[in-house]
């Protein structure tokens, strides 16, 4: 039996009385979180481009696009609110597998859930806690190099089973609702290696499969059956079958996996995250001098070497390019003690030159010891005038659930998106907007939110 058949089963019979409480706060966590980046998002490049070209279209007024008093049909308000929620890229992480998972699961099924007009909080709460669960299961099931930008690629899968969810599809639609997401299934790491702004928007593509394929689906269209580990399913022509069906399918129903993601404390890849901290921990060293400072040696995996370690440089992108350098991130956490969305604007990152000769100092190496793709470990050392050097280890980074950002944490993160967006919010809608997300499982109609939000 082919593993879409446990997963649609799953997606298809999870009801909100069925989630642990643990799960349902940690459910909401993630959706205050993610809407939060997604207002600050506003601001960033390519999003008003992106808002902009889905006007042209027109269509049915029956989904919210984030505070930008505009509605179009559903799949594109889950694309447009996606690119919005990644544009910074402080969305949540799975830290295990290297990629987020809400940004494609929570447009899908927000959108969704305001076209049919009668979801309730705890629908959106269940159909997200589901969508997070089938996305971490295929991700922490995969053991092959990355070479697809999972986010995308197990993100149609998430977005389908929360969209699915949303819709109460029975079984046999929900399994061809997975096999329709198979179809638009991609999403790839070159994209990130060039700089291009369409690395933020690879997961809105999920996003929308996942809105397109469960009405789909409903409507009576099929699907491919045998969707993971057919002749040519997912695990064996995008995985190179390199997956643990163990890790996929055990426990599914009682062990959510959503629990193990991460929140991000800095708008950046989060594989220079382990390198911030280390350089934040450098930093606190009362023998720790900018002005003394010759070298930085940052010792990380193989894979965020190769990501995210080469010497910055400035190319079409500067955003992007800031975000995902580890000698600018050090660079930015040495000078300032903190990094945030400032930091990555492009005028910011084109004009100080300060920041930009410290980063030459930055030289960053594969650490053969730890495992190819682990994003956890960082060493850091500086060599200082005069022969010192000074160490810092990190084993885990921050926000991860062994070292975790609580709902206050979150809450503070919000506020901050918020007033970084530059949207005229009156206080007191901030928070509404946070109590009603907050109590998430207590509203009687989504509209509720999605008017706030609109």
């Amino acid at each position: 039996m082919d593993a879409v058949e446990q997963f649609a089963d799953y997606a298809a019979g999870t009801k909100f009385s069925d989630l642990p409480d643990e799960v349902v706060e940690n459910t909401k966590k993630f959706i205050i979180d993610t809407i939060g980046v997604g207002i600050a998002g506003l601001r960033a490049p390519g999003c008003r481009e992106t808002l902009t070209t889905i006007k042209t279209w027109g269509g049915s007024t029956e989904s919210t696009v984030l505070l930008s008093n505009y509605k179009c049909p559903a799949p594109w308000a889950a694309f447009v609110n996606s690119v919005f929620m990644h544009s910074l890229d402080f969305d949540d992480a799975l830290d295990v597998s290297a990629l987020h998972a809400n940004v494609s699961v929570l447009p899908a099924a927000l959108a969704l859930a305001e076209s049919r007009q009668k979801t309730t909080g705890r629908d959106l709460i269940c159909a997200v806690a589901v969508g997070q669960d089938v996305i971490c299961r295929i991700g922490l099931a995969l053991k092959s190099p990355l070479s697809w930008i999972r986010t995308a690629t197990c993100g149609s899968f998430g977005a389908t089973a929360a969209a699915g969810n949303i819709l109460k599809l029975n079984k046999e639609k929900m399994v061809n609702a997975f096999g329709i997401a198979y179809s638009q299934t991609s999403g790839n790491v070159q994209c990130l290696l060039d700089g291009a702004l369409v690395k933020r928007i690879q997961p809105a593509f999920a996003a929308k499969a996942g809105v397109i394929s469960a009405v789909l689906a409903k409507n009576g269209i099929t699907g491919a059956k045998n969707v993971f580990e057919g002749d040519y399913g997912f695990f064996k022509l995008y995985e190179h079958n390199e997956y643990d069906r163990d890790i996929l399918l055990k426990g599914l129903g009682k062990d959510y996996k959503g629990i193990e993601l991460s929140v991000k404390p800095y708008p950046s890849c989060r594989m220079t995250h382990s390198s911030i901290d280390a350089a934040l921990e450098l930093r606190k060293n009362p023998q720790f001098k900018l002005s003394l400072l010759e070298t930085i040696r940052v010792s990380v995996s193989a894979m965020a070497a190769e990501m995210v370690g080469s010497p910055f440089q400035i190319r079409k992108n500067p955003q992007v390019d800031a975000q995902f350098s580890i000698p600018y991130t050090v660079a930015v956490a040495l000078t300032k003690g903190d990094v945030f969305l400032e930091d990555f604007e492009e005028e910011n990152v084109l004009s100080n030159q300060r920041l930009k000769a410290l980063a030459g100092k930055v030289i960053v190496s594969a650490d053969p010891s730890l495992p190819q793709n682990d994003i956890m470990h960082c060493r850091i050392e500086a060599s200082m005038k005069g022969g010192k050097t000074i160490r810092a280890d990190i084993s885990a980074i921050k926000g991860n659930p062994l070292n975790p950002m609580n709902m206050d944490d979150c809450l503070e993160k919000f506020t901050k998106c918020v007033s970084y967006s530059r949207q005229k919010m009156p206080k007191q809608k901030v928070s509404d907007i946070l109590k009603l997300l907050s109590n998430l499982e207590e509203s009687k109609n989504i509209s509720e939110l999605t008017g706030l939000l609109g």
